[in-house]
């Protein structure tokens, strides 16, 4: 399957026809690349004792601006960078919802989960009995899944994939549990353009536009051109 990645429609998430089912997880989609890749790494995973899995892959464009705008309108709890959730965030001005939001979920439109190419993973036999998996940094550090966490650290590379959010800074979370496969996923990164971007953000969102227009204009190179030779 030839992708354009040039294409606003697949970067923005409003397709997913560059992206394959597979088989043993029908919820699931991956580019066909993507999914090849994660199979190797996932067999690697396994004989050194993690049951790696994925919790989320391909992700719309219209199911991002669903948890975007709950968390906006309060219906969904928005966390501190230290993961405790924010009391009065009702409270805030449009400007400090949208930065509490996006420092761990990205602005509908410009997630890399449309990509096809992100995934957010975990292995399935660290969680204790009765665990529910819970993607934080806590728990990805010292809890149940910081095994498989120093797994990717010392792995991953090998597989061609890399943590785009790997740098700590005051923008956005370091997300131990998002990993991205980066020979298809910088092609995506490399052909996101600020004004186009902005052009679609205007006409798309409904909800914090003026805000959520502000970080783009000023933040998109920080935000979202994070590319594999950047780290």
């Amino acid at each position: 399957m030839s992708i354009k990645y040039y294409d606003p429609k697949l970067a923005h998430g409003f397709v997913s026809t560059h992206c394959l089912v597979n088989k043993d997880c029908p919820n699931l989609m991956l580019t066909a690349k993507t999914w090849q890749a994660f199979h190797i790494m996932q067999e690697a995973a396994l004989k050194d004792g993690i049951k790696l899995e994925i919790a989320s892959a391909f992700r719309s464009f219209e199911r991002q601006k669903l948890i975007f705008s709950e968390k906006f309108k309060g219906n969904r709890p928005v966390l501190t960078p230290e993961e405790d959730v924010i009391e009065n965030f009702n409270s805030l001005s449009d400007l400090e919802k949208v930065k509490a939001i996006t420092f761990f979920s990205a602005i509908p439109g410009l997630s890399r989960h449309h990509y096809g190419t992100d995934i957010d993973v975990y292995a399935s036999n660290l969680l204790s009995e009765n665990e529910k998996l819970d993607l934080t940094n806590i728990v990805y550090s010292t809890g149940s899944q910081a095994k498989l966490s120093e797994w990717l650290t010392d792995n991953m590379q090998k597989f061609y994939f890399f943590r785009p959010y790997q740098t700590k800074n005051s923008l956005y979370a370091n997300e131990l549990w998002h990993i991205s496969y980066y020979p298809e996923a910088d092609k995506f990164t490399e052909h996101l353009d600020k004004v186009e971007c902005l052009d679609f953000l205007s006409k798309n969102i409904d909800f914090g536009r003026e805000a959520i227009l502000n970080i783009v204009e000023n933040e998109f190179d920080d935000r979202f051109k994070l590319f594999f030779n950047k780290f």
